[in-house]
């Protein structure tokens, strides 16, 4: 197993989880941290995966000059700068991150496991740490730092995970409902705010829908496995 994948599985939390509307689901075993750009780029290079096109991008918008992922073709490899090995990785979109986590073994969460592990099991609870009013102590929202930050640089969970609210959104599985319950074609279920958010993003139950398409500046990923 490549060592980033291992490292990745070895820190993940087992959990399972419990939902007031469809009971026990299967244990699961979470990231516990957002990937980071180190470790995507390892698993880029793992994959054989090849520099994206200058016309249009498959999994990686190489196209915003601020992406944290380059193709070096000196090296023939995906690289990151080392300032941000450490940072979630961003710029991925949809297809391109259940892609990175079926190669890791592991899948994007459903929308139900990532409120169920976001609350532990306490869907009342209205953010991650609990009922308390956000503040720059406990998340990365609001502009607040200008952009992403190192994963674990904020206190984490009562399960061990960090991120949950602020730093990066997190794709999930499922595709996007509206109000009336009618799926959205090609918008994805994004959860968990992020470092140009505003407050209310960091709500556990706060969900927003994204074109699949795009990998944007906002928005990341967190693996989960069978357990």
């Amino acid at each position: 197993m490549n060592p980033e994948i291992e490292r990745c599985l070895g820190q993940a939390v087992r959990f399972r989880p419990s939902h007031p509307r469809f009971g026990r689901g299967r244990p699961i075993r979470v990231a516990s941290t957002l990937l980071t750009c180190s470790t995507a780029a390892a698993v880029l290079n793992d994959m054989g995966i090849p520099a994206e096109a200058e016309s249009a991008y498959s999994h990686i918008n190489v196209h915003n000059p601020g992406c944290p992922l380059f193709f070096d073709a000196t090296q023939g490899a995906w690289v990151c700068a080392a300032a941000l090995a450490n940072h979630p990785v961003w710029g991925i979109n949809w297809a391109g991150a259940r892609m990175i986590c079926q190669r890791m073994g592991a899948r994007l969460p459903l929308q139900t496991e990532w409120e169920c592990f976001a609350s532990n099991n306490d869907l009342d609870r209205i953010y991650p740490w609990g009922n308390a009013p956000p503040t720059h102590l406990l998340a990365n929202f609001g502009e607040h730092f200008g952009g992403t930050s190192d994963v674990c640089s904020f206190p984490p969970s009562d399960l061990g995970l960090y991120d949950l609210a602020g730093n990066l959104s997190e794709w999930c599985h499922d595709s996007f409902e509206t109000g009336s319950g009618a799926t959205t074609p090609f918008e994805r279920v994004v959860k968990g705010g992020a470092w140009s958010k505003d407050a209310h993003f960091l709500q556990i139950m706060m969900t927003r829908g994204k074109w699949e398409r795009l990998g944007t500046t906002t928005i990341g990923f967190r693996p989960v496995w069978e357990d």
